[in-house]
Formats: structure tokens, C-alpha cells, sequence
């Protein structure tokens, strides 16, 4: 029975995580978590490098159609010496199943590249390639196998993208060949896996996580330890297999002589065991470093793969809208906004707009340091003005410090995002009636409000929702503020 299951490439990355969750995902889906915005949002980032990648070899031909059709149609291609390349050209061999993002002419044989719409190579990106390379090598000669990926240094100039310096060839060739051996192993426990009628027995562990978190990961936890492991902050590989060898499982179980035990890891142990959070008194005189009138600032950035204005990189960080929430003693006096609605380049707009509301001497208080690097970034592109932006980071108090510093709740399950901090500290707050809940949401939102082809209605919908989303972020901030200020908790 599991010689005749069929394996796609996804199949085996899966296996290779988790022999568990290749067994779930084909036959108990509905037992994964609800799909997260973001990933869904960078699954749909690659498949849209991968079609501009095409452009890196021109005059390839793309194969379409279901797989048995697919592969012959590749293998017509194949035969034919006019044919300069093959877009997701299809293979399979020893029931393994794969699509090649390009198979380009190299001689008698054919390079074979795989796409990445990162700025690097990671492990599972060459296992990805080795799987490739075993199957494509079963039915023609491939001289290199290569992993192609976005330049991190490439400056887009404005003009047309030159896609030979926008992507970055690497030859993986040798890896690529030592990794497939191994593989090809391991492939009879994915059959197997797959045809059985209930899941194999696989304890938790990195894999949940690595190189990716496992959509069946609450499915699995579900019944461990109120407070695992993975709550403690900064917990090193070697302290947790210290504690994993003596059979501790929960935070609240963790001993004193756990080697290089941190205050701040005591800390939030003793908080959860007690169940009550930890105020240190010293927060008022980290918070009194805030000038009034003190402007709370969040902005929202979108990073594409392929630069969209002069100047720029890929997957650079670009302001489009800020909010400026304006507290006097605790007090909000004014609420500030902007929104860059249309396609051009945002950043003159977002900096003059801001110095024209934030030019008094108050802080400008941000929550971890990201606003500090924007106006940074801004300054950078913008020298009239960097001298301004500068200014303006230099007045800059961050509460995410302060917050790691002097507070903790059982609540925040190890976490310090905003997200998590707010419902802690301030009953019944939080961003769930919202229709953008976070950065990643707000950044496609604005993709579709800048496309020319959404209908004017639609736009205006978007830029509420944005508008509605970035002063939820500061106003947070401001009831954070609040609460350390005052001593109150959720």
C-alpha cells in the first residue's frame, strides 16, 4: 500500500519537519490552527518572485496543467533544442513528484533553479534543492543545481530592474548532491506515514517551531504543561536540555541551580508561580524620562521583494502612515494621523507631515525600537531634512524596555508585544474588532487601496480600516503609559 502513495515536494519538506504533521495535514486538516495572515501572505510574496524571477531567463517556456499532463509536456520541451529554458518544468521518479522554477540550457545538460524570496539561503532551502536534483537527475543530465535569491544589496535606480542584478545565482551543486542520498531514505517513513490510519508517534520538540511553526502546534501542546518551557525568555539550547534531562516540563518546576539562571528569567518564574504580576517601583523613575507634551508614534511600513521607488531595496521597510496620539500628564490633547493614499513614493510625505505636528520639544514615545530605525531610514533618503529626523529620534523614549525591565504578568506567556502586553494591563483591550490586526494585514491592505484597479469605495474602505488600525497602535501606548504610571493591572 505505501509504495504507490505519491510524494510532492511539499510531501517530503513536511516529512522532513515531522513525520506527525505530514500524517495531519493529509488526513485531519480540520485539527490545524486558523490560517495566519502572515504566512499566507508570504506564501503569496513567493509565488509572485517566483514569476518575476522568469525574467532572469527570458525566452523559457511555462508548463501548465495537471501533473501527469505537465510532465509531458516537459518532456516535448525538453526535446526541443529551440527552447532556451522551462518554467516549473515537471518531474517525478520513484513516486517522488516535483515542480522546477526554471531549467535553463547549460550545454548537454540543464541547470536546474529554485527560487527563494529571501535575502538568503537556510538549510531547509537546500533540502528543498536535493529533493529537486535526485528527481530531475532521473530523467535528464543536470550540470548545477543552483538556489536563486534576492540581492539584499541591489539599489533600484528608478529605470528598468536589471533582474540579473536583482537576483543572485548561487551554486549549490555539492550540497545539493550529499543531501539527496540521505533523503531518499527517509522517504519510505513518509509512505508510510501517509497510509496509515492514525498519526505516528512523534514527541514535541524543535521540530514544532523549525524551520517553520507547525500548524497542528496547539493540536500537540494541547494537555502539556500550563506554562512550558518555552515561556522562560532567553532560554539557551543548553538549559533546556538541562531541564529536559531532569523531566521539567513546566516554568513554574524550574530550579535555582539551572545553570545561568537570569534575574529576568527568575523573575518571570516566581510571577507565574505566585500568579500575580510584578511592578518594581523603580518604573516611575524610568517612565519620568517622558517630556510633556509627549507625542505616542506608531508607524506602518511596507516591504515588497521587487523595489518599488528609487533608491530602494528589496524588502526595505517604506512609511506610508503614521499616528501621533499627544499626551499632556497623562491626558490626550490631540490625535495626529497621516496616510500616503496613492502608488508614488511615500517617505517626503510621511516625514514633512510628521515634523509639521511634532516639532515641539516633547518625547516622542514608541514601543520597541522600530520607530527609532523608520526615522532613521527617512533621514537617510531625505538629506534636507535629516538633520530634522535626527532631532526627532533623539527625543525618542522607548516603553518596550521599560516594560521587560520592571513589569511581568502570568498573561504574557513570555511574549512582549504590544499584543500581548494591552489585554495584561488594560481589561478588555484589544485589537480583535478590528478588521487590521497587524502589520503584515496593513501592508497588504494598503497593496490593494495604492492598485489602480480597486474601485474608488473599496480604497476608502482601506484607508479606514488603516487609519482605524495605526491610532489603535498608539492609543495602546497611551493606555500602556497609563497603567504603569498608575499601578494598574488586567
Amino acid at each position: 500500500m505505501t509504495a504507490n502513495v505519491m510524494l510532492s515536494k511539499s510531501h517530503v519538506l513536511t516529512g522532513l519537519q515531522c513525520l506527525k504533521r505530514l500524517h495531519l495535514e493529509t488526513h485531519a486538516s480540520e485539527l490545524a490552527e486558523p490560517p495566519d495572515p502572515r504566512a499566507e501572505g508570504m506564501r503569496a510574496l513567493g509565488t509572485e518572485v517566483g514569476v518575476i524571477a522568469r525574467r532572469r531567463f527570458p525566452g523559457g517556456v511555462l508548463v501548465q496543467g495537471p501533473h501527469e499532463e505537465a510532465v509531458r509536456a516537459t518532456r516535448a520541451l525538453l526535446a526541443d533544442a529551440s527552447v532556451p529554458a522551462i518554467y516549473e518544468a515537471a518531474f517525478e521518479r520513484d513516486g517522488v513528484a516535483v515542480r522546477v522554477d526554471a531549467l535553463t540550457r547549460a550545454g548537454r545538460g540543464w541547470d536546474l533553479v529554485e527560487v527563494k524570496s529571501g535575502t538568503r539561503i537556510r538549510r531547509h532551502h537546500e533540502l528543498d534543492l536535493a529533493i529537486q536534483l535526485r528527481v530531475v537527475e532521473g530523467s535528464v543530465p543536470v550540470a548545477r543545481a543552483y538556489l536563486m535569491h534576492l540581492e539584499r544589496e541591489y539599489v533600484f535606480d528608478g529605470g528598468p530592474c536589471d533582474f540579473a542584478a536583482l537576483f543572485t545565482l548561487r551554486d549549490c551543486t555539492p550540497r545539493a548532491r550529499t543531501l539527496a542520498p540521505a533523503l531518499a531514505e527517509r522517504l519510505p517513513a513518509m509512505r508510510e506515514a501517509l497510509a496509515g490510519l492514525d498519526p505516528p508517534e512523534v514527541a514535541t520538540g524543535d521540530q514544532c517551531r523549525v524551520p517553520y511553526r507547525c500548524p497542528f502546534f496547539a493540536h500537540c501542546h494541547a494537555g502539556g504543561p500550563e506554562h512550558p518551557l518555552r515561556e522562560l525568555p532567553r532560554l539557551s539550547v543548553p538549559q533546556l536540555a538541562w531541564l529536559e534531562g531532569r523531566g521539567i516540563v513546566d516554568l513554574r518546576d524550574v530550579p535555582d541551580d539551572l545553570p545561568r539562571l537570569s534575574p529576568r528569567q527568575k523573575r518571570v518564574r516566581d510571577v507565574v508561580r505566585a500568579g500575580t504580576p510584578f511592578r518594581d517601583p523603580a518604573v516611575a523613575q524610568a517612565l519620568a524620562a517622558v517630556v510633556f507634551p509627549a507625542h505616542f508614534l506608531d508607524f506602518e511600513t511596507a516591504s515588497t521583494p521587487i523595489p518599488a521607488y528609487a533608491g530602494t531595496r528589496p524588502f526595505e521597510a517604506i512609511p506610508f502612515q503614521w499616528s501621533d496620539h499627544v499626551v499632556d500628564g497623562g491626558e490626550i490633547i490631540a490625535h495626529h494621523e497621516f496616510l500616503h493614499r496613492g502608488g508614488s513614493d511615500p517617505r517626503r510625505a510621511v516625514a514633512t507631515s510628521l515634523l509639521e505636528v511634532a516639532r515641539d520639544a516633547g518625547s516622542i514615545v514608541a514601543y520597541s525600537g522600530y520607530e527609532a530605525d523608520v526615522l532613521a531610514a527617512l533621514a537617510s533618503a531625505l538629506p534636507d531634512l535629516s538633520e530634522a529626523l535626527h532631532a526627532l529620534r533623539a527625543r525618542i523614549v522607548d516603553l518596550l524596555p521599560i516594560v521587560r525591565a520592571h513589569y511581568y504578568h502570568p498573561r504574557l506567556r513570555g511574549s512582549f508585544s504590544i499584543k500581548a502586553v494591552l489585554p495584561a494591563m488594560v481589561p478588555g483591550a484589544s485589537y480583535d474588532d478590528l478588521e487590521i490586526r497587524e502589520g503584515f494585514m496593513a501592508m497588504r491592505a494598503r497593496a490593494e487601496m495604492i492598485d489602480p484597479d480597486t474601485p474608488p469605495a473599496r480604497r476608502e474602505e482601506l484607508a479606514r480600516q488603516l487609519l482605524a488600525y495605526c491610532g489603535a497602535d498608539t492609543a495602546a501606548m497611551v493606555a500602556l503609559y497609563r497603567a504603569l504610571r498608575d499601578g494598574r493591572d488586567g
